[in-house]
């Protein structure tokens, strides 16, 4: 599964981190944006635009059709977002036992600066900054494997 489409898979693999906690919101912002499509139907368009069906431009889609689609879209994307979300987990959960893992949930997951991270390990920034490329190296691993052993193979 391919998770994010530029840079290395240490690029790749912080970008996830950065963005995990952002993709847990949009799960929930999308199912409250479904019970709202449920509970109060679609946002008006304009009257001049208007959503065709078929070859026939005249037949416009019922509202209960468009409802069903929109419905079904958000689904889908919220389906995806968790299948991404399942395999940064994972991963997560293979680094859960080293010493340093709290840097990752510290730095990407709640934004504390480097210096902030050290002071909390009492350990110099260059220990929590090598840690911290140390999980992250793995953590691409168990996410991009074989893009991992391709680079390697370079």
């Amino acid at each position: 599964m391919t998770l994010a489409t530029r840079g290395s898979p240490f690029q790749k693999t912080e970008q996830l981190l950065y963005n995990y906690m952002t993709l847990k919101k949009a799960i929930s912002e999308k199912r409250r944006h479904i019970d709202f499509i449920k509970e109060s139907g679609l946002q008006k368009k304009s009257k001049s635009i208007t959503s065709f069906t078929g070859n026939n431009p005249l037949e416009a889609k019922p509202e209960d059709e468009k409802v069903e689609e929109q419905i079904a879209t958000l689904e889908n994307t919220i389906r995806i977002t968790k299948q991404y979300l399942e395999v940064i987990e994972t991963a997560l959960s293979e680094i859960s036992d080293h010493k340093y893992y709290d840097i990752i949930r510290m730095r990407y997951f709640d934004g504390v600066a480097m210096d902030k991270i050290a002071e909390h390990f009492e350990v110099d920034v260059k220990t929590v900054s090598r840690n911290k490329n140390q999980l992250v190296g793995k953590l691409a691993i168990y996410m991009f494997s074989d893009e991992v052993i391709t680079e390697i193979f370079k």
